[in-house]
């Protein structure tokens, strides 16, 4: 790098991914530099799931705490028919808790990414309302001139922009003329079959009838014909929020469409009357909510390398995107940078400045990493979406079926997939710490 020997990173968006890869890197004192086009955990109504293995990496990086101070664990999902009939009661986080000591939550987005920003000590490396416009590299570094004209030095490029990733846009500018094969793969890598209305409401529709509609801890999955929806008592006091609507046709990135507030009311006009649990609909939840709004749900992995030869890469969202009903999300995306952050430590540790064919290698181990979790979970997700709307008839069979599928499998299932996700191997194992409390104190009894 130009002007300096030591190893930096710039990273792009400061999402989910971006963030945690600040923090990862943060925790192995490597330098970083994270951009972010507009501000930091905007209040957008949108909600995550954290599964069981995140929260033992949020531990990890210790922001696992406060995050879970605003929320407590899931329990048990509730399957309910097109008629309102619960067809199958899961505990299915309990045993999940049971087996692992690490609870499933879900919270608001925007309290997942304070507690990651706030963990971050040096705020001056920060910088909000700041996008890259472009880049360029050397055999010694990567030069970025930002929307507002700066110009940033540093060693690689972390592209955790999301599904319209401006980095990965800029990737397939820059090699569309050497590779027209592999340039629309990285433009158009994502596809979108299904709409998603979401929102934050109070759980209880009106200061009149506090009535609780939600237990603390369940979800309740709704199916229909073409639509469905997920609704979860999350944290203290919100219920989150989803209805699933199937397009009439498929669009792909980057001209899915891009809704407005009328759009989303429109969807409500229209879909709103549908149950979203005993006693409530979605448009009852509209109407109540805090913040609500609708997005395509794009779905697919980035095929082709996730980078560019050189010292730029991709990850999170920016390499894949998966539908919201599996609750996976942003999971796969801590995933990714535990497998980028692991292989990155690992390189600087064995050589503090590395050759650019030496970081490829690490990127392609990182990848090589990733690629199967992102194969298997995309595939995951979009079995769930097209499950929970009926969107054939042998998915309709496997709904009547699916009551009677031993709840062992289930649970094994989910036990499997946790047990297959990586951690950050430089950082102490918290399942291997010895504790003064037992591992139950981890959560709490609401």
């Amino acid at each position: 790098m130009a002007g300096s020997d030591r190893f930096r990173v710039i990273i792009v968006g400061a999402g989910i991914a971006g963030l945690t890869i600040a923090n990862a890197l943060d925790k192995a004192g490597i330098d970083f530099l994270l951009l972010e086009k507009y501000e930091i955990a905007p209040q957008l109504g949108a909600s995550i799931a954290i599964v069981s293995h995140t929260a033992r990496i949020f531990e990890q990086l210790g922001v696992w705490k406060p995050m879970y101070a605003t929320t407590f664990p899931l329990t048990s999902r509730h399957h309910i028919d097109e008629r309102g009939t619960v067809f199958d009661d899961s505990p299915l986080f309990t045993a999940v808790l049971d087996k692992t000591n690490w609870p499933t939550v879900f919270m608001e987005r925007r309290v997942c990414l304070e507690s990651l920003y706030a963990n971050i000590k040096d705020k001056s490396r920060i910088r909000t309302h700041t996008g890259i416009a472009s880049y360029s590299q050397t055999d010694n570094g990567v030069t970025v001139t930002t929307d507002r004209g700066g110009i940033l030095q540093g060693s690689i490029i972390i592209g955790a922009d999301g599904v319209h990733s401006k980095v990965r846009g800029l990737l397939a500018d820059s090699i569309s003329e050497e590779d027209p094969e592999r340039c629309p793969k990285l433009v158009g890598g994502f596809t979108s079959s299904y709409r998603v209305v979401f929102g934050t409401t109070p759980n209880g529709l009106s200061s009149q009838t506090p009535r609780q509609l939600l237990p603390y801890g369940i979800a309740h999955h709704t199916y229909y014909r073409g639509a469905s929806g997920i609704t979860s008592a999350g944290a203290k006091g919100l219920i989150f929020w989803f209805l699933f609507i199937k397009e009439q046709s498929t669009s792909r990135t980057p001209n899915c469409p891009r809704y407005t507030v009328s759009d989303a009311a429109t969807t409500i006009e229209k879909y709103g009357d549908l149950a979203a649990g005993p006693g409530y609909s979605f448009r009852d939840l509209w109407e109540n909510s805090i913040k609500s709004g609708m997005v395509p749900m794009e779905e697919g992995v980035i095929q082709g390398s996730w980078n560019n030869g050189g010292r730029i890469v991709l990850v999170g969202d920016a390499t894949c995107k998966i539908t919201v009903n599996a609750g996976l999300g942003g999971n796969l995306a801590v995933e990714g940078v535990c497998h980028l952050a692991n292989e990155l430590v690992q390189l600087l540790r064995q050589t503090p400045t590395p050759t650019t064919q030496e970081i490829v290698a690490s990127f392609e181990r990182y990848e090589r990493m990733q690629r199967p979790r992102a194969d298997l979970t995309f595939n995951v997700a979009y079995q769930a979406t097209r499950f929970e709307s009926m969107d054939s008839l042998p998915l309709r069979i496997l709904r009547w079926l699916f009551p009677w599928i031993p709840f062992r499998f289930k649970v094994g299932s989910l036990l499997d997939y946790i047990k297959a996700a990586p951690i950050l191997n430089y950082l102490p194992d918290p399942d291997d710490l010895s504790r003064t409390e037992p591992p139950a104190a981890r959560v709490v009894t609401i």
